[in-house]
């Protein structure tokens, strides 16, 4: 019986590891960030999700 590209590729290939239940520091200062902007009781950019959308299909593609 012959095997696929695919399953040779995997067979060559070693688990990865779990990833970490911890967030990484990127995702901290996101997280810092986002709380600080919270904080401030501001708006933001858009006061809904369909003014968001809206502005996202105005946008010109890149």
């Amino acid at each position: 019986m012959k095997r696929c590209k695919q399953d040779k590729e995997l067979a060559n290939t070693s688990p990865q590891p779990f990833p970490s239940n911890e967030p990484n520091p990127e995702t901290l200062e996101a997280i810092r960030e986002g709380d600080s902007f919270l904080a401030t009781g501001e708006s933001g950019r858009f006061d809904n999700g369909a003014d968001l959308i809206d502005a996202a299909l105005k946008a010109p593609e890149v």
